[in-house]
C-alpha cells in the first residue's frame, strides 16, 4: 500500500508539472557557462581564454600565451638614441582581436619533433652548443614556412604562421613605450636578455658590448630570462625572429590593421628582437632586420603565433 501511494503522489507530481522538471533538466544539460574572455579550441577542447593565459595543442607543440588585442605606437621617436631610419614614421597601430603567441622561441627539441615525425626534412646544426631547450637557429623563413608550419598546422588542425611585424612589436612591447620593454637603461639588459656583453668579449672584443655579464656566450636555453609583461620570455636577445612581412625600408605605406605587410622586396623578410651576437642598439624593440628568405644563421630562429577561436 505504501509503495502505491508514494508511487501516485510521484506521479501526481510529474502531472502537476511535468514541463518543469523536462525545462529543468534540459537547463542543466544545454546551459552555456559564460566566458569573459574568448572561447577557443584548445587540442580537442573547448575552452575560455583570458589574457595571459597559457596552453600547449599537443605535447610537442610550443607553449603559447593569449595577448589581447589593443593599440600601440610602432616605430621609435625621431629622438630615441640608436635609432635607424627604418623605424618610422612612428604611428599608431592597432591589433583588433586577440591572438596567442609562443611563450618562448622555437626550440630545437620542438623542431627535432617535426623532423622525427617526416615533417621537417631539414635538422639545423646545433654548433654543438646543445640541443633540446636552446632556440633552433640556421633555420631560413623557407624552411619554416615550407616544412615547420604546414607540418604543426597539419597535426594541430589550428592555423599556426609566423607573426607580422606588428604583432611581434606590440607583443614585445606588453604595453611598454620605452626602447627596451622593461625601461630605457641598456645595463639592464643583462637582466633580461641573452646579449652581446663581456662574456663574449674575446670574440666581439671591438664591438660596443653591453656593460654586464649574461653568463652565455652564444645562445642561452629559452626562459632563461625575466619575461615580459605578456609573459613572454626572449623578445630581446637569444635569437634574432622571422616575421611573415616583406621588407620595406620605411613604414610609409604601410597596413594599420596589425596584418603583414605582403608588398615590397618579398625576397627579403623582416626580423626582429636582436640576438646573442648583437650590441643594445640592435636589443631596441623598434630595431629591425633584413636577410633573404634562404638564409641560415646561428643568430636567426623565430616564434609562433596563431588565431584563437572555435
Amino acid at each position: 500500500m505504501q509503495t502505491t501511494l508514494g508511487s501516485c503522489v510521484f506521479c501526481l507530481l510529474l502531472a502537476v508539472a511535468p514541463a518543469t522538471f523536462g525545462t529543468a533538466n534540459a537547463q542543466n544539460r544545454i546551459a552555456p557557462v559564460r566566458c569573459d574572455g574568448i572561447e577557443a579550441r584548445v587540442a580537442n577542447e573547448r575552452r575560455c581564454l583570458m589574457p595571459k593565459d597559457g596552453f600547449t595543442d599537443c605535447p610537442d607543440c610550443p607553449a603559447m600565451v593569449v595577448i589581447p588585442s589593443g593599440s600601440f605606437p610602432m616605430g621609435s621617436r625621431p629622438d630615441e638614441k640608436g635609432r635607424f631610419d627604418n623605424e618610422g614614421p612612428q604611428r599608431k597601430m592597432t591589433i583588433a582581436k586577440p591572438f596567442a603567441v609562443g611563450k618562448f622561441e622555437v626550440t630545437f627539441a620542438e623542431w627535432d619533433a617535426c623532423a622525427s615525425a617526416g615533417g621537417c626534412k631539414y635538422r639545423p646544426g646545433d654548433n654543438g652548443w646543445g640541443r633540446d631547450k636552446r632556440p633552433v637557429m640556421r633555420v631560413s623563413w623557407d624552411d619554416i614556412t615550407k616544412e615547420y608550419l604546414p607540418w604543426l598546422v597539419l597535426k594541430t588542425g589550428k592555423p599556426y604562421r609566423l607573426l607580422t611585424e606588428a604583432e611581434w612589436e606590440y607583443a614585445a612591447r606588453a604595453g611598454s613605450i620605452t626602447p627596451f620593454y622593461f625601461g630605457s637603461n641598456e645595463k639592464d639588459l643583462c637582466h633580461y636578455a641573452n646579449v652581446a656583453d663581456r662574456v663574449g668579449k674575446e670574440i666581439y672584443a671591438d664591438w660596443k658590448i653591453a656593460d654586464c655579464r649574461d653568463g652565455y656566450v652564444n645562445t642561452a636555453p629559452v626562459g632563461s630570462f625575466k619575461p615580459n609583461a605578456f609573459g613572454l620570455y626572449d623578445m630581446h636577445g637569444n635569437v634574432l625572429e622571422w616575421v611573415q612581412d616583406c621588407w620595406n625600408g620605411t613604414y610609409r605605406g604601410a597596413p594599420s590593421d596589425g596584418s603583414a605587410w605582403a608588398t615590397g622586396d618579398c625576397g627579403m623578410r623582416v626580423l626582429r628582437g636582436g640576438s646573442w651576437a648583437r650590441e643594445p642598439q640592435y636589443q631596441r624593440l623598434a630595431a629591425r632586420n633584413k636577410y633573404q628568405t634562404s638564409t641560415r644563421s646561428f643568430s636567426i630562429g623565430f616564434r609562433v603565433a596563431r588565431a584563437l577561436g572555435l
